[in-house]
């Protein structure tokens, strides 16, 4: 029996560890959001161009995360008269690339890099109105739904990098504003986690305890036969 039991033994650790090891890959594994592409949205807002913005919104566009995405490439630009309207984000004010989060049926997208602007020749004003957006989430058709609110000021314009007097009240009837967005999220390959090398060291630190005692009593039994 001395020597048949030490052998399982040392199997069955190895079995723990390896269960151990798996659980964390599997619990760490988490879903990729590549892009949101979403079908309609809303803005409470009551200042200046606050029904293009609202119609910018209300339309199929689409968000890539990791990246930033330039004039017209989120929405349909809209033009009116000499200015064409439109959706972008930028690290213009030092904010990162769009992002999302995926906790069960919970969003957290990362939409502090999204601006407004528009455009009439070479001149082009942009404002940010982005935020940390937060929603809900169905796993089973990727359908989410998200809302954030931005406090805009009179600081919050850009004209070709510089400001002016007359922009810096434009927005200022209404300074807060609330925003919607719903769609569908494209998810990618899952992100598997990095096994920490201190899961290592004590699997291989168990299993070979095990090992070192079934070598010392198998030997220990051939020695007294």
């Amino acid at each position: 029996m001395l020597k048949v039991w030490p052998h399982r033994l040392v199997i069955a650790v190895w079995a723990v560890v390896l269960m151990t090891i798996g659980g964390v890959i599997s619990s760490a594994d988490a879903a990729l959001v590549t892009q949101l592409d979403f079908s309609s949205g809303a803005v409470n807002w009551t200042g200046q161009h606050g029904r293009i913005l609202d119609r910018l919104f209300d339309q199929n566009g689409v968000i890539v995360t990791g990246q930033y995405q330039g004039l017209g490439q989120i929405v349909d630009p809209i033009t009116r008269g000499h200015k064409t309207f439109s959706l972008f984000t930028s690290g213009l004010d030092g904010a990162p690339a769009p992002s999302a989060t995926i906790s069960g049926n919970s969003i957290t997208v990362d939409l502090s890099s999204l601006f407004f602007g528009w455009k009439r020749g070479d001149q082009i004003r942009a404002w940010n109105i982005g935020g940390q957006a937060t929603g809900l989430f169905n796993p089973q058709t990727s359908e989410f739904s998200l809302s954030w609110d931005h406090v805009f000021n009179k600081w919050s314009d850009h004209d070709n990098g510089k400001h002016h007097n007359n922009a810096k009240h434009e927005w200022m009837n209404g300074r807060e504003a609330m925003f919607f967005l719903q769609g569908k999220a494209i998810l990618g390959a899952a992100a598997p986690v990095a096994i920490p090398a201190t899961l290592y060291l004590f699997g291989t630190g168990v299993a070979g305890l095990g090992s070192w005692s079934w070598w010392r009593r198998r030997r220990q039994s051939l020695t007294a036969s």
